[in-house]
């Protein structure tokens, strides 16, 4: 999907560039900086250096272009050189107790010394362009030189330094890294993921290393997340008890609103959740105020699925049912991209991500806990809303399938007076949940072998997209509240153009995280704004008027006839289809 995402020109003695990310040209030199300052080409490449331009481009193309030659280097270097002979590093990592330290005493101690360490003359070179040959260049204005040559590798022998044990643990050693190389050829380069645990003595060579999955650091970002559980389902099962001996119906003739009686209820579980997570901050002496901005959005994100589940249900053994499910869905939701912590932004889908950076020491930025916690605010938010509007005793005590009821509380929440405004509102209140099942998507796609993780991806994304756009239409159908074509094609503009505004602005909080995701570009478009809400509209149209045409039990194929046109789209955005 990335084919020809960036344009390389290359000087005639330059590497060979086969990834299908760049479209490669050979151009001299003169022609090459003449291209280059164009803007026609993105990085120019030399034998011995890349020249980019300061843009915003041309920096994405050479941190790409890097991330390829290391990559490149490190397969020449496994496929090139006997294991016993050269490979650019191994370490060996031992516990050791810190030197003590005495007040007034200076200590000049080499880490030779330390380690009982002798030094031995050695020697190595680096091939590449001097200071003079970079003088020489006759580089475009306002551009950049990095260097791209390598290493030569040496015998490990000659590297210079030895330890005191290198007779004892070298047979250990070279066993080990022929594991690691064996594992990393037939993973095709990638590394797999090691717990955040490390041995008192281990092998390991960085450049085949990832950063640590932060196993221990998520289990205990997952303890604030089961006492929530416990009262999310206490909260549950008080309301539906209330529901079923019918006091509920009794505070609806009080002379308070669903909203008071609602957010009533709530109240005592979001203090008893706001305790257990300073408790369990206090005792794993983390920062109390960091925990609570943490988990306070998941909290109420937790409580505003159980509120739905408690509304949309008569009997304990729904709830039960449901209850469980919501808990798998939920760990799920959270667990899954907090375990990509350090290795990819797109575990900022995850509150629980700040979380386990906090337990590391490290910090976050607004942006990072905007991305985590802005979905589960409005998505609470929705849920409150959709529960006061259908907040009555024929809804509670009705039974209907699932849903026959989500439709009759999506036709509740719509104001018969103010039809276009209410499916403007249904189409910007349904983002937050395509959001948060999109980027959930692409956190397992990546698992995925990578045509399967992208059509997967794809074609989850378009279909809750096209079910967002068209419900609030297609409940008005399915009421004959609206029948004509053109209504029918109004409010399908309407919703289109709610839902492109909504997924721009949430869109513009998750990119400035996720900006080199290789799937982004798949979910969410060309970037622009007429032509994708064109083809939002078109596919709106397609599912509505399909759905009028031939009766609401058809929705099912509408949908795919509306996501049909958004896959089309989708590909031609993306270059697979001309």
């Amino acid at each position: 999907m990335g084919q020809g995402l960036y344009t390389i020109g290359v000087s005639s003695n330059g590497p060979s560039i086969t990834d299908q990310r760049f479209s490669t040209i050979t151009l001299e030199r003169a022609e090459g900086f003449q291209y280059l300052n164009d803007k026609t080409i993105d990085v120019y490449v030399l034998s011995g250096g890349v020249i980019y331009r300061p843009d915003a481009r041309s920096h994405y193309a050479v941190s790409a272009l890097k991330k390829y030659l290391e990559n490149e280097e490190l397969n020449r270097i496994s496929n090139d050189y006997e294991i016993d002979l050269a490979f650019p590093l191994r370490v060996e990592v031992r516990q050791m107790e810190a030197p003590e330290l005495h007040l007034g005493i200076e200590n000049e101690a080499s880490l030779s010394d330390i380690l009982g360490v002798e030094e031995e003359a050695g020697s190595s070179e680096i091939l590449g362009l001097s200071e003079s040959d970079l003088a020489e260049l006759d580089t475009p204005d306002g551009s950049e030189t990095i260097d791209t040559t390598h290493q030569e590798t040496q015998d490990a022998s000659s590297t210079g330094i030895q330890g005191s044990s290198t007779s004892n643990s070298g047979s250990i050693s070279d066993d080990e890294v022929r594991q690691l190389l064996e594992d990393f050829q037939n993973d095709n380069g990638i590394p797999k993921f090691e717990a955040e645990f490390i041995s008192d003595k281990e092998i390991i060579i960085p450049s085949l290393m990832t950063p640590p999955t932060p196993l221990a650091q998520v289990i205990l970002a997952f303890l604030y997340v089961i006492p929530i559980f416990f009262v999310s389902v206490f909260f549950t099962s008080g309301f539906i008890e209330e529901k079923t001996n019918r006091k509920l119906i009794v505070l609806l003739s009080a002379p308070i609103t669903p909203l008071q009686i609602i957010l009533g209820k709530m109240l005592p579980y979001i203090g008893y959740s706001i305790l257990a997570i300073i408790a369990i901050t206090l005792i794993l002496k983390g920062n109390v105020l960091i925990g609570l901005a943490v988990f306070v959005p998941v909290m109420l994100f937790i409580l505003a699925i159980y509120l739905m589940v408690a509304l949309l249900y008569r009997t304990f053994k729904d709830q039960t049912f449901f209850s469980v499910l919501a808990v798998w869905i939920i760990t799920g939701y959270l667990v899954a991209p907090a375990m990509f912590s350090g290795v990819s932004e797109l575990s900022y889908i995850s509150p629980l991500t700040l979380a386990v950076q906090m337990y590391r020491g490290e910090s976050f930025g607004l942006t990072e806990y905007l991305m985590s916690t802005t979905p589960l605010y409005l998505v609470f938010l929705v849920a409150v809303f959709l529960g006061t509007r259908i907040f009555n005793e024929e809804y509670l005590m009705g039974f209907r399938p699932l849903h026959k009821k989500l439709g009759e509380a999506v036709y509740l929440a719509i104001n018969q007076n103010h039809l276009n405004i209410s499916i403007l509102f249904i189409s910007l209140a349904l983002i937050p949940i395509v959001f948060m099942v999109q980027f959930a998507s692409i956190v397992m796609a990546g698992n995925l072998p990578m045509p399967f993780a992208v059509w997967a991806l794809l074609l989850i994304s378009v279909v809750v997209e096209e079910i967002a756009k068209s419900t609030g239409v297609a409940v008005l159908l399915k009421n004959k509240v609206v029948s004509s074509t053109k209504s029918i094609l109004t409010l399908s503009l309407i919703s289109a153009f709610g839902f492109l505004i909504g997924e721009k602005l949430l869109l513009y909080i998750a990119m400035s995280v996720v900006s080199e995701s290789m799937f982004t570009d798949a979910l969410f478009g060309a970037g622009l704004l007429v032509v994708p809400f064109l083809m939002h509209f078109a596919a709106t149209a397609v599912v509505c008027l399909t759905t009028k045409r031939l009766g609401i039990k058809y929705y099912p194929l509408a949908i795919i006839a509306g996501s049909a046109v958004h896959i089309l789209y989708n590909l031609y955005v993306i270059g697979m289809i001309a």
